[in-house]
């Protein structure tokens, strides 16, 4: 099978998810909210890529457990909450193979670390950022 990026294995997850597409539909967005989309959506960003190491010279382990920030946004604090629970539900614990069509990652644990109320109070939005290690196989 070919590889599929650790980023678009969480998003076909994600919008595959229906706990997650009953609140969101597809809107999952890399980083920012693009302008003018429709909330309530939900962001995504690695934050940093800690990986495994042999102890010897061969170098990678060929793992890592890259630190994700999911920022779930809406009008309301109950909307942003229902969507943070749905995430938990779909990724906290999660292993196994995410394939899209002929692609594939392969996850080996996911686990949430933190869950922050980060209301935007300029934009008149509510925001819970999510922090998730996401264990994974890398090609």
């Amino acid at each position: 099978m070919a590889t599929l990026t650790l980023e678009a294995g969480l998003v076909y997850k994600l919008t595959n998810t229906a706990g997650i597409s009953n609140l969101i539909s597809t809107r999952t967005y890399l980083a920012r909210i693009p302008q003018g989309a429709t909330l309530p959506c939900l962001t995504y960003q690695r934050i940093s890529t800690p990986r495994l190491h042999a102890h010897d010279s061969s170098g990678s382990a060929g793992t890592a457990h890259p630190r994700f920030q999911f920022d779930a946004w809406a009008t309301t604090y109950s909307s942003a909450k229902a969507i943070t629970d749905a995430l938990r539900a779909a990724l906290n614990g999660f292993k196994g193979t995410i394939t899209s069509g002929a692609d594939s990652v392969v996850v080996q644990c996911a686990l949430v670390e933190d869950e922050v109320p980060e209301p935007d109070l300029g934009a008149g939005l509510e925001r819970i950022r999510s922090d998730y290690f996401i264990w994974h196989i890398e090609a």
